[in-house]
């Protein structure tokens, strides 16, 4: 069972904003002549929420606003003089900086107001990092096999999964994912800000189902100084939050072996399809926290997922041989052994008579003594062959590797059954919604 409790504090302290997982808004409030303006209020407001962060611009009108949760946000800018401005969605990945360089502010009155839409960055320019995005669109849209989020980073260039068989989300499936070619030792997993990387720094610890990750992020090279640590790559994911509305959704997945096509081996062996099914339901629920007169709307933001993986698929195809019905009535005659590709490919395989050291005639054994010199109470024992026929008969299976075909005659399937469940428990709180204005002399970071 897979259990993660991750959330994420909107408040103004120093310890919060380096935090790993939050990115970052930054800008240039000027007037119509390019000039700086210092000291216009700016309010940071996150669209899903509501939830808000107020700032002030320093001596030269920059604006920093740190340790902002990824998702869409929309400016206020005001100041005594100019008409106020708002720009609205603006999108904010996981430890992205984003630059809105220089807005500028028009002469006016405060009861005017202009709104402007964010304009996309086609060039990341705050930072030096090479980043790619995985999206909570293409995370809902991109059809895959399974459900298994590792998977989606394969589209993210730089990014080499050499998992085939991403059926589901297990505690070994960050293990393939390679950044760059650096070894999959060492890259670092950060979720909601949390290292969850093993000690050997092969598996996550924390493995989110796809339906609780709201974003993906991965830093290939260019660290910042908050996201070093490992030059082997930086998966940053963020897992969905509460907003100020309830919202729910709910989702079933299974496989059965009749939507499946045979595998070749099984056919030429005219073995039928193995035995494959898998059902993965789940659901996800959040909103705002609400207690009458203690906890208003928009303070506190909850997120809860599960989803629970059932899956009976064979592991492993177990070989042996069992004695053939002639073999059962003493009759080896066509046993064979040796390499063969055929029936009736190899040596015959002797039964020596224990009483002469020879061969039995035929090279089959006797069921009575008669006509056999020496012989007292027969060869095949009536409570021997009630024995062997407790063991299965042979399925028809032959090992379709070059001369094994007389090395086994009976194969069948094993079919571990798995059974997981993933839960995901997040809770946001904004705690001060105001940030201090920066020192004299300090440049707003």
């Amino acid at each position: 069972m897979t259990t993660s409790f991750l959330g994420w504090t909107m408040i103004a302290g120093a310890t919060l904003l380096a935090q790993v997982g939050n990115g970052t808004l930054t800008g240039t409030i000027v007037d119509g002549q390019g000039g700086a303006l210092p000291g216009a209020t700016i309010t940071v407001t996150e669209q899903a929420t509501s939830a808000s962060r107020t700032i002030t611009t320093d001596k030269d009108g920059v604006f920093r606003v740190s340790a902002l949760p990824p998702g869409r946000y929309s400016l206020e800018i005001a100041m005594q003089g100019f008409s106020p401005l708002t720009v609205t969605d603006v999108p904010l990945a996981p430890a992205e900086v984003r630059s809105l360089d220089k807005i500028e502010l028009k002469l006016g009155q405060l009861t005017e107001s202009v709104v402007v839409e964010a304009a996309t960055a086609t060039v990341q320019t705050a930072t030096s990092s090479r980043m790619g995005t995985v999206t909570a669109e293409q995370l809902t849209n991109i059809q895959m096999k399974g459900r298994d989020v590792w998977g989606m980073l394969a589209v993210i260039p730089g990014v080499q999964d050499t998992n085939m068989n991403r059926s589901f989300t297990t505690w070994t499936s960050m293990e393939a994912i390679t950044i760059n070619g650096s070894p999959n030792t060492s890259k670092v997993v950060v979720i909601d800000g949390v290292n969850v990387v093993n000690e050997l720094g092969t598996q996550a610890q924390v493995n989110p189902n796809m339906d609780a990750v709201g974003e993906v992020q991965v830093i290939s090279n260019g660290y910042t100084a908050e996201n070093g640590r490992s030059s082997g790559g930086l998966i940053i994911m963020t897992t969905k939050s509460g907003t100020n509305q309830f919202r729910g959704s709910g989702w079933y997945n299974a496989r059965r072996k009749e939507w499946r096509a045979n595998e070749y081996f099984r056919k030429k062996n005219n073995q039928d399809k193995s035995a494959y099914k898998v059902n993965i339901p789940g659901y996800s629920f959040g909103g705002p926290l609400i207690i009458p007169k203690l906890l208003d709307r928009g303070t506190m933001f909850f997120f809860v997922s599960q989803e629970y993986t059932d899956d009976l698929r064979p592991a492993t195809l177990s070989r042996i041989n069992y004695p053939t019905a002639l073999e059962r009535q003493g009759d080896f005659s066509q046993t064979y052994s040796g390499n063969a590709n055929g029936p009736g490919q190899g040596t015959v395989q002797p039964i020596i008579n224990p009483d002469t050291g020879l061969p039995f005639p035929g090279n089959r054994i006797p069921l009575s003594c008669a006509g056999i010199p020496g012989c007292v109470n027969g060869y095949l024992h009536p409570l021997g062959q009630q024995m062997l026929n407790l063991l299965p008969t042979p399925n028809g299976y032959f090992d379709p590797a070059n001369n094994q075909y007389n090395a086994y005659n009976y194969g069948v399937d094993t079919f571990p059954y798995h059974s997981r469940t993933n839960n995901t428990v997040r809770l946001d709180v904004v705690l001060n919604p105001s940030i201090p204005p920066a020192p004299v002399g300090a440049d707003g970071q």
